[in-house]
């Protein structure tokens, strides 16, 4: 008998893909993080999702990754809320990401497969995630696949899908599809209605919800979480189709600026805050050693 898959409901909604906030010496600034996340929470979204993309992951090591993490949850903000990435290639080093996942009492971790690899095959890139996940301890947390080849050079498949699905028990909770491809979006709701379908493309969102989509992680609700939100529970109608033309046009100018520093430029004037501006290199240049502000 084939196993019965059932979706996990509660994972859904607008997801914020969290800016980091750092400070001069590249430190993570956890207050102003805990704070944004706070906000991003109080105005719709249903997790924030750390150190993906648009929270620099590549850039910071795991135990910066960990201890800003903590102090969310110390701050206030639930594990069911938050949703970590891991943005690395290293077996061992996934692993002992995600088990620090697992201890702070996430059930979900937004994984990218592993990238300069692009000629992995297909057998490969199943034998890491399983790798992964037999390293850290067969814990109970569940993989939301990152798809986002542009970047990573890895596309997920539908037979990668199906071989890690009938491998040796890495579970797959959901997949993030960042090609900002409707179809491909579409493809993955139809062939995958057991798993929560995110789109990374605020522009994709109306039509993947129409379909049985789960919602988005981007960076959008970053500056206009409410109104996102908000398109997510009307999902239909004059008022939603404005959100929807509203969001399209905020992500083109994103986009056009200069994405992720956009980004930060942008909530940075939100908050009249201008360490928000702050990247780590070598998406920024300004670096001060010994300066902590």
């Amino acid at each position: 008998m084939t196993e019965q898959r059932v979706r996990d409901t509660a994972l859904g909604g607008i997801i914020a893909a969290i800016l980091t906030p750092v400070h001069a010496d590249l430190s993570i600034d956890t207050a102003r993080l805990l704070a944004h996340a706070r906000k991003l929470i109080a105005d719709g979204c249903t997790r924030v999702s750390t150190f993906g993309s648009t929270g620099e992951g590549v850039s910071f090591s795991s135990d910066q990754k960990n201890a800003a993490n903590q102090a969310l949850l110390a701050g206030g903000v639930r594990p069911d809320q938050l949703l970590p990435a891991i943005m690395v290639s290293a077996v061992d080093t996934a692993a002992r990401e995600l088990k620090d996942i697992a201890a702070l009492g996430c059930r979900h971790a937004l994984v990218l497969p592993p990238f300069y690899y692009r000629n992995a095959t297909l057998e490969g890139l199943v034998s890491y995630f399983e790798a992964v996940f037999e390293r850290a301890g067969r814990p109970a947390v569940s993989f939301v696949l990152y798809n986002i080849p542009a970047m990573s050079g890895i596309t997920i498949t539908h037979d990668f899908v199906r071989a890690l699905q009938a491998g040796k028990g890495a579970p797959i909770a959901g997949i993030k599809d960042s090609t900002g491809d409707l179809a491909s979006g579409l493809a993955f709701v139809r062939a995958f209605p057991e798993l929560s379908i995110f789109t990374g493309d605020d522009r994709v969102l109306p039509h993947l919800l129409d379909a049985g989509g789960a919602g988005m992680i981007g960076g959008l609700p970053n500056l206009y979480a409410s109104d996102l939100a908000a398109l997510y529970r009307t999902r239909a109608g004059d008022e939603a189709v404005r959100l929807a033309a509203l969001a399209a046009e905020r992500i083109a100018q994103i986009d056009a600026t200069g994405g992720l520093l956009a980004l930060k430029a942008g909530l940075a004037d939100q908050n009249t805050d201008p360490a928000w501006r702050r990247a780590m290199p070598p998406l920024g240049t300004e670096f001060r050693a010994g300066h902590a502000k």
